[in-house]
Order: structure tokens, then sequence, then C-alpha cells
């Protein structure tokens, strides 16, 4: 018996040895300042956020929030612009067009020297250097589809889309880049058009419920699914090259994570993003799994 009670007095022991360490472990961490970093509520947004704040714990001493998966782009923005969230992956199409509500700029340098310069000017917000892709919206039909018909461009929709089914996301269906001007702009009236989630559309599409959708062209289910994007012949949609968008505030107080940030510049092309979304979307990795992959082969951390 007594010695039972001699092995539950160092169980005891070791216990609250054991405790002591976490709590000074979590005391340490929780006196390092902590960078909140944001997503939208989309796929290639997480492996994106994921890919920043594995780098920014990495390479230097802060402490990352997540808070992914915050909805629609007024969402992140909005938390932004309150100080919710530090910062969050953008698009230049989608900060020109849905945010600052200016005209369409063509050319990605133009595009992004604007954008930079009104959310610098209106918001206190900066834009980092872009990633290096640029995932556009494209009306995105069957492929067979496509083949059958002769359809290459959006326009080539305009005398058959009044009998076909369209699946897009409530932001595509709201903002002025998406549906709105796009119907506007092609002539294009379908004969519905379903509110979905970015994550349900393609397989809508693949299992023909849906006939067209507002795929995103990094999306590596576009090949998986044999879809095919159409033309923007009319040159409707703007560049949406993607980049951290920081708190101007943040940048100055930490401009460590500028300077880490920038290593990610343009690291990642169309053909690279299509592979980590479709590792993500098809192959049910992690992003965080995915990032970490992405980010060690780059040579940008080292194995944990």
């Amino acid at each position: 018996m007594r010695h039972m009670k001699c092995y539950s007095s160092l169980i005891g022991i070791i216990f609250l040895f054991l405790f002591s360490f976490l709590l000074s472990g979590c005391a340490k961490d929780k006196g390092k300042p902590t960078i909140r970093i944001g997503s939208k509520n989309f796929t290639e947004q997480f492996i994106l956020a994921e890919i920043m704040a594995q780098l920014i714990e990495n390479r230097t001493t802060l402490n990352v929030e997540r808070i992914f998966n915050l909805g629609g782009t007024m969402i992140c923005h909005n938390a932004l612009i309150s100080g919710e969230i530090d910062l969050y992956p953008e698009y230049t199409g989608t900060g020109l067009t849905a945010i600052l509500q200016l005209d369409v700029i063509t050319d990605p340098e133009l595009a992004f020297k604007s954008v930079s310069s009104h959310y610098l000017d209106t918001y206190q917000l900066k834009w980092l250097q872009p990633f290096g892709f640029n995932n556009t919206y494209a009306l995105t039909v069957r492929g067979s589809d496509a083949r059958e018909n002769g359809w290459k461009n959006i326009s080539d929709l305009a005398t058959t889309g009044a009998k076909l089914k369209a699946g897009f996301t409530s932001e595509f269906i709201e903002r002025p880049d998406g549906y709105p001007g796009l119907k506007k702009r092609y002539g294009i009236t379908f004969l519905s058009v379903k509110d979905m989630d970015p994550s349900l559309m393609y397989r809508a599409i693949a299992e023909n419920q849906v006939d067209v959708i507002c795929a995103f062209s990094t999306d590596g289910r576009i090949k998986a699914y044999d879809l095919f994007l159409l033309e923007d012949d009319s040159l409707f949609f703007p560049p949406y090259s993607a980049a951290p968008v920081i708190r101007l505030e943040t940048a100055r107080r930490y401009p460590e994570v500028e300077k880490t940030l920038h290593q990610l510049a343009d690291i990642i092309d169309n053909r690279a993003m299509q592979q980590l979304n479709y590792a993500v979307d098809e192959l049910k990795k992690s992003p965080e799994n995915v990032a970490q992959r992405f980010l060690l082969e780059k040579g940008l951390i080292t194995e944990p």
C-alpha cells in the first residue's frame, strides 16, 4: 500500500511538472506579438493563407492566428479595415471593381498600380507583391458540350444561353464584375441561375445539374472534370492577380512581415496554383500539408 502511495505521489509530481512546463510554454507564446491572417471561403484562399502563415511562423518570431473561411470579399475586406485581421490574400480585379468600383483595367501591371494606390489612400491598406498567377473568372462549360456545339467564346452563348442552366457563386451573381456586368456586356440570359457554393459548382456541372459555371481559371478540377473555359472575347473580366493585402499599421509595426512575404512574389504561376488546388479538392490533402510541401520544395522553410 505504501508503494502504491509513493507511486501515486510520483505520478502527481510528474503531472505537476508537465503542467507547469506547458503553462510556461503557453505564457512564452502568449507574450509574443500575434499576426491574424484571414481568408475567404474557398480552397485557393485556404492554401494561400496557410502558405503565408507557415512562412511567417518559420521566418519570424511572431505568432500567427488563423481566421480562415470568413466568407466573401466584403466580409474579409471589412474585417481587415476594422482590425479583426491583419492581412489576407486578395485579387486585383476584385479590389478594382468590387471594392473600389472603378472601371476595368485590362493591363495587369496598371491594374495593380491603380488598386494599390487607391487602397493606400482610401483604406490605409497596402498591397504586397503578387504571388505570380492570375485567377480570373471564366465562364465554363462541359468539354463535351463545347466540342459538340463548337463553343469557343463567351459570345457563342448569346444565342443558346436561354436553354442553359447556370450555377454561380453568390458573389458572382451580385458583383459588377460578375453576372450583372457579363449579362449586359454579352447580352446573355440563362434559363435559370442557381446560387451555388464554390465547392459544389464543379461536381454539379460534371453531373449535368447545371450547364455553365463561373469557374476560377486556376482550379485543378477544370482538367479533372474535362471542362472548357470559354474565351472572354469582349475582354470583360479584369486581371485577378492574387497578392497579400495588409493593414498599413501592421506593416509599419512589424516590417519583418512584409520582408518575409516578399519571398512569395512571382513564385506561383497558373499551372502551379492549379496543382495546389487539385491536391486539396481532388486528392483530399489538407491545405496545411499542401502549403507545407510547397514551401519545403521551394526551400523557403525547413523540415519541422
